[in-house]
């Protein structure tokens, strides 16, 4: 079974992802329910090759006011340029950006059971879910031994706002190797040496009223 962001095997067993969690700090937000996907133009698409190492990513151009990175014809659109009249210095490459490195570091901190790192950009929520897999690893003596090989492709997958609350839902294609592994270094589940092609939709919030930049992780599935 390939579960969310390949590694997340129990998780898909505990059946318990794709809930919408609430906004760091200012308790829970949204529905219950999973984000809404909408089919994005090819213009919410952007190509990724070798992206984890940060000095192989092409410098961003300048950008000019209310620019916000899609064409007056995308249904993000307005989303976008009402995030932007909050944050000049949002644009839709800028948040791609930052969501590929979050992509990657988040999964890191994620297999390395590290819940301090993944509180930190995580929703209650979804960091309880993430906190449970990792409590039940060190339970079963076992490890991620994960690769994250390259992010294919990121795509643009819904936006909304609601008053200052915006929420931005990217999609991932991705390949990465997918091993656990026992207290003794024998491999439990996945195969070293098969590389998987992983789609994981993530969804991002933040209160763009707020001087932060950073934005939290608030809701997680996969395809």
């Amino acid at each position: 079974i390939m579960a969310l962001v390949a590694g997340f095997i129990i998780l898909q067993l505990r059946r318990s992802l794709g809930r919408k969690g609430g906004y760091d700090g200012k308790g829970d937000h949204g529905s219950d329910s999973k984000p809404q996907k909408k089919d994005a133009p090819q213009d919410n698409i952007v190509s990724i090759k070798n992206s984890l190492n940060q000095d192989d990513r092409p410098t961003k151009a300048p950008h000019q006011k209310n620019d916000v990175g899609v064409p007056k014809s995308s249904p993000f659109y307005a989303t976008l340029e009402k995030i932007n009249s909050f944050d000049k210095d949002f644009t839709l490459s800028s948040f791609i950006d930052g969501a590929e490195y979050a992509y990657g570091f988040i999964l890191s901190a994620f297999w390395e059971g590290n819940c301090k790192t993944l509180g930190n950009h995580l929703s209650r929520d979804v960091l309880g879910e993430f906190e449970g897999v990792i409590n039940d690893m060190k339970v079963a003596g076992q490890t991620f031994d994960n690769v994250l090989n390259d992010i294919e492709k990121i795509e643009l997958n819904d936006a909304s706002i609601n008053g200052t609350m915006a929420e931005i839902t990217i999609k991932f294609n991705s390949h990465m190797t997918v091993v656990i592994k026992n207290e003794d270094g024998s491999v439990a589940h996945g195969d070293p040496e098969k590389v998987l092609s992983v789609v994981d939709i993530w969804t991002f919030c933040r209160d763009v009223a707020r001087d932060d930049p950073n934005w939290t992780l608030v809701a997680t599935s996969n395809e």
